[in-house]
């Protein structure tokens, strides 16, 4: 687990321009979107602009969010850039072999231009496979190796004649290679199980317990990069429904078919399904669970320092949010608590149709930077009374799942959060912090944010550095009168039976 939290260090910096991208993103949304006009409307062609440039360099964030990942994660521990350029150079060549050696006949949404890259046969025309963060990642680890590799030859070696630099090109190029190829021959059975499973819900999406599966795989496979191989079916094809009109008008996708409905003035029982439970999530659930995270800060100069940053976020998934931020930080450093999120997210796909409440929204762009669930588009429909129950459905539960997603934070990192110390070693972790401090008579107060645990001193010079390095903790911060120590989302656990423990010796 220790690992893992690392590896959170190291995504640090992909998911904050991620969090930026969404922000883009959701300016020029707000700029653009016609349904703000009973707000506000722009005509200024300059603040159009802007709204069209934001929307767009936020949306090429996070298209491109696995290359993103990948040159972060080489770059982090190396203070050279031949690690970026051997990493582009790796991922190049696993996205060239596997648009040239992978299968062509799997779901269209399988492939990508990724980078741009294509192969025009005269016939047709190839992409590389869409592998989302799973590739990225994959190239990564390549590159960290086959740098430190290279560096570790002799010049005697059989490739000693060549740089170090070169030889770390060739180890990359050829087990990037390798590694699209055995991507090549595993692929088509995970592509060819999600088509299963896209067939096996199409076939009755009136059935809760398959609209549930649908939630479940729509938000994994958006952590791993992958939604839109899940999305665009059921947002834009036949198997998110079917409407025939009158006319002789055949409409597919559960997206197009309520984009179709105001024109037709017809009304289409169940559209917008799959986008009704993201508009409890972005409005209610996710500010409540910013608002659990906020009060786990146990210092209130921590908060204080935290305020603005979770009104903006707050604000943020309010308007026009997407969970795919929040859901990278808890997979790195709260599996358990992103676990409960999935789990109570498909759920909600059961619950909101069972009780007929359907709200969908108009969009024809990308389904990966898509926003589905945002306020002004539920605030559109407060005006049609067709949708009044569903409003009011989606209102209610969306107050209880606000309070579910509040109480649910609070107490996984009370109780839960044993991603780094494990259920037995807090109480040796305690007393080794108590030997490196000086002693439990020389703490003066002890605090917790999100993923660090700090400990006011009332003399450093008793501190024993030794002592400390045993702790354990990921990182240790020396302040001026304080020690914070990093360990990660077990902090509060640890605040909660130090201060549990001092109380108990200052009885003795």
């Amino acid at each position: 687990m220790k690992k893992w939290n690392m590896l959170y260090d190291n995504c640090r910096l992909p998911i904050k321009v991620l969090y930026f991208a969404f922000v883009f993103i959701a300016i020029g949304y707000l700029i653009q979107n016609e349904n703000v006009n009973i707000f506000y409307t722009i005509t200024n062609p300059y603040i159009l602009l802007t709204g069209q440039i934001l929307y767009r360099i936020g949306h090429f964030l996070v298209i491109n969010m696995p290359v993103i990942f990948l040159i972060n994660l080489v770059a982090k521990r190396a203070n050279s850039g031949m690690p970026a350029i051997l990493a582009v150079i790796g991922y190049v060549t696993f996205l060239v072999v596997t648009m040239f050696f992978g299968r062509h006949d799997l779901l269209t949404q399988a492939y990508s231009n990724v980078l741009g890259l294509s192969y025009n046969t005269g016939v047709d025309t190839y992409y590389p496979l869409q592998t989302g963060l799973i590739g990225s990642f994959g190239v990564a680890f390549i590159t960290r190796y086959s740098y430190l590799k290279s560096r570790k030859k002799s010049i005697y070696s059989f490739f000693g004649f060549m740089s170090d630099d070169s030889r770390a090109m060739l180890y990359n190029t050829v087990l990037c290679g390798l590694f699209g190829i055995i991507i090549v021959l595993i692929w088509p059975y995970f592509i060819n199980f999600l088509s299963h499973m896209i067939t096996w819900i199409a076939e009755d999406i009136s059935d809760p317990l398959r609209l549930s599966v649908y939630g479940f795989l729509d938000r994994v496979l958006s952590i791993l990069g992958l939604g839109n191989i899940i999305r665009y079916p059921f947002w834009f094809s036949a198997s998110g429904g079917t409407y025939a009109s009158l006319g002789g008008t055949t409409v597919l996708g559960d997206v197009n078919i309520w984009s179709y409905m105001p024109d037709a003035l017809l009304t289409y029982k169940g559209a917008g399904r799959f986008i009704t439970p993201y508009y409890v999530i972005n409005m209610f659930a996710l500010p409540g669970l910013y608002l659990g995270l906020y009060f786990t800060i146990s210092d209130k100069k921590e908060r204080h320092r935290h305020l603005l940053f979770l009104i903006g976020s707050i604000l943020l998934s309010f308007v026009c949010g997407n969970p795919l931020v929040l859901e990278l930080v808890l997979l790195f450093t709260s599996p358990l608590l992103l676990a409960a999120h999935l789990v109570l997210f498909a759920s909600l796909f059961a619950i909101l149709f069972l009780s007929s409440a359907f709200l969908g929204f108009s969009f024809s762009g990308s389904t990966v930077s898509a926003m589905p669930g945002a306020f002004c588009d539920y605030i559109i429909n407060v005006r049609t009374p067709q949708y009044s129950h569903a409003i009011m459905i989606i209102l209610v539960v969306g107050i209880i799942f606000f309070i579910v997603y509040f109480f649910m934070t609070i107490a996984y990192y009370r109780y839960f959060a044993y991603d780094l110390i494990g259920t037995n070693r807090s109480s040796v972790i305690i007393d080794r912090i108590f030997d490196g401090v000086g002693g439990s008579n020389n703490i003066k107060k002890v605090s917790s944010a999100l993923f660090t645990l700090e400990i006011e001193l009332e003399d450093l010079e008793k501190v024993s550095y030794d002592e400390i390095k045993r702790v354990g903790a990921k990182t240790i911060i020396e302040t001026k009168d304080s020690l914070i120590f990093d360990f990660g989302s077990a902090s509060t656990i640890l605040r909660l039976r130090m201060q549990k423990a001092l109380k108990k010796l200052s009885r003795i």
